[in-house]
């Protein structure tokens, strides 16, 4: 639903990438499928949300499960500022972001890990969720807790402790990923309302994008002048795509991976007009010529760009 995705651009809200086609295994695959993956969405994204292709600076790869260095390759060739794929176990003390010029410093749960370093590229670490004694289990995503059973006011407390981690101690930034399974019990809502509205009553709390907060960590500033950092103002949030329109297409489209003899309708929206047919891999604009996309890193484009300049 791409309006809906520009309405989200429009009003502040940050865009990053998860892939194309959430495959199975692309921890495994080659810098190409990589790319493919990553880039193809970014593109998918600039035609049919109008969101600024300069302002998706994130990724994080499907099932949380890293590429190794293949994928933090294809972060430091297509200017992207940070990953968010890395999962931390439990641990007493939660974990801040970190960049990679160094090995990473706690136990890598999927194995999959980049094992070289990339200087200057983030990672913003997914701390598992939990309170003591494990009630409701521990999470990396929060709705991968089950916490289905207990009412508001019981969430409101599970998030409170779980939250208190990281206040009382470190003061890691308090990442808070969900899936949108959260928002079909109510319990789960409206306890995720309460804790916000706790949360915002405290002196010293504020809610961030993930580059708000790394530009903080590049630059920070004595909690007396935080009030004066205007990228946290409420009303100086900074549209990274045009006002939505108000009457969009929905666009059914023919789908078929060959490879995979599928073949079906799928159905988008977007203030665009619709594509010939449904954006995939390889066609980002959904042409339907296949594998007509060819995504040039931005390091040998800028050294292609510094040659034209001295033939000048």
């Amino acid at each position: 639903n791409y309006q809906q995705i520009q309405h989200l651009g429009f009003a502040g809200h940050e865009i990053a990438t998860e892939s194309v086609s959430q495959q199975l295994g692309l921890q495994d695959k080659g810098y190409e499928e990589w790319v493919g993956e990553m880039i193809g969405m970014r593109e998918i994204l600039r035609h049919f949300a109008n969101v600024s292709v300069d302002d998706v600076v994130g990724m994080r790869a499907p099932f949380l499960k890293p590429g190794r260095n293949t994928q933090y390759k294809v972060l430091e060739d297509f200017n992207y500022v940070y990953d968010s794929s890395i999962t931390v176990p439990p641990v007493p003390v939660p974990v801040w972001p970190y960049t990679l010029d160094y090995k990473i410093s706690h136990e890598c749960k999927s194995g999959t890990c980049p094992s070289r370093t990339f200087p200057g590229v983030w990672e913003v670490p997914l701390n598992t969720h939990y309170v003591e004694g494990f009630e409701g289990g521990h999470c990396p995503y929060m709705d991968q807790c089950v916490l289905h059973n207990l009412d508001e006011n019981e969430v409101f407390e599970w998030l409170q402790e779980d939250f208190s981690r990281y206040y009382e101690q470190n003061k890691a930034p308090y990442m808070m990923p969900f899936h949108t399974n959260w928002f079909q019990t109510k319990p789960l809502e409206n306890g995720l309302h309460k804790f916000l509205d706790w949360a915002l009553e405290l002196p010293d709390v504020y809610i961030l994008t993930i580059t708000q907060m790394l530009q903080y960590m590049t630059d920070p500033k004595e909690l007396r002048d935080v009030n004066q950092i205007d990228a946290w103002k409420c009303d100086k949030s900074v549209a990274v795509a045009p006002k939505p329109c108000n009457i969009w297409q929905t666009c059914a489209l023919p789908f078929k991976i060959p490879e995979q003899n599928i073949t079906d309708t799928r159905y988008m929206e977007t203030c665009r007009e619709c594509p010939n047919v449904y954006p995939w891999l390889g066609d980002a604009g959904g042409t339907g010529i296949s594998g007509r996309d060819n995504y040039i890193y931005s390091g040998k484009q800028n050294e292609e760009d510094d040659d034209a300049e001295q033939r000048k």
